[in-house]
């Protein structure tokens, strides 16, 4: 249970969990996705930087994760198994799941919110009742940018732990305006490899 989810009074769209780092964060969602599992459910790990798909690679061969890279629509579906990929490469298969238990979870958002929007609308719109969360950490770029430190300090305050994670409402909020703000400054995106890399690359700083 999140730090703050019994304030929790309705659900968005999505639901954000957030943690201290993101290594913590690969830990909530691979736990998560053994979880689906264990309720017949088929998880889908998504991102959207090269070096995050690296990062859940690395992750999941140390840790012995039973999982497959959905590098093309070709590779059969196999049961008991955690699939990832990139987010703009799984769209296909997302789409012939749609009668498939699907839970999607994903690391990190993108920093443009109407990018990553059009890609939410495909997903719900083939899969209506999956649920989709995102798993992200207070030492990424974009928190880094608009004041994580200060929100850690807070945090580390009000007694939070080193493996707990915030979910609320009103966090997924915050972070969504921080979002809208990125992309008010950015007029032609230049793509990345990270996510530091694309804040640089599209000057984007705090103001």
């Amino acid at each position: 249970m999140g730090l703050f989810s019994f304030l929790t009074s309705s659900k968005p769209a999505y639901t954000d969990r957030v943690w201290r780092t993101a290594d913590k964060a690969l830990r909530g969602i691979i736990t998560d996705a053994m979880l689906a599992i264990t309720r017949k459910q088929v998880p889908v790990v998504l991102c959207f930087f090269e070096d995050e798909f690296t990062q859940i690679t690395q992750f999941l061969t140390e840790k012995g994760v039973p999982a497959v890279a959905l590098k093309n629509f070709k590779t059969e579906k196999q049961a008991g198994v955690v699939w990832f990929a990139p987010a703009l490469a799984a769209q296909e298969f997302i789409t012939a799941m749609a009668n498939e238990p699907v839970t999607i979870l994903f690391f990190g958002h993108y920093p443009l919110p109407s990018k990553e929007n059009a890609l939410l609308q495909k997903i719900q719109a083939s899969i209506p009742a999956a649920p989709i969360t995102f798993y992200s950490s207070f030492d990424e770029p974009a928190f880094k940018i608009f004041g994580g430190e200060r929100l850690t300090r807070l945090l580390d305050n009000m007694g939070m732990k080193e493996d707990e994670a915030i979910e609320h409402r009103m966090v997924t909020a915050s972070m969504k305006r921080a979002r809208e703000k990125v992309e008010s400054m950015v007029r032609n995106e230049i793509p990345a490899t990270s996510e530091a890399e694309w804040f640089s690359k599209n000057n984007v700083k705090a103001k």
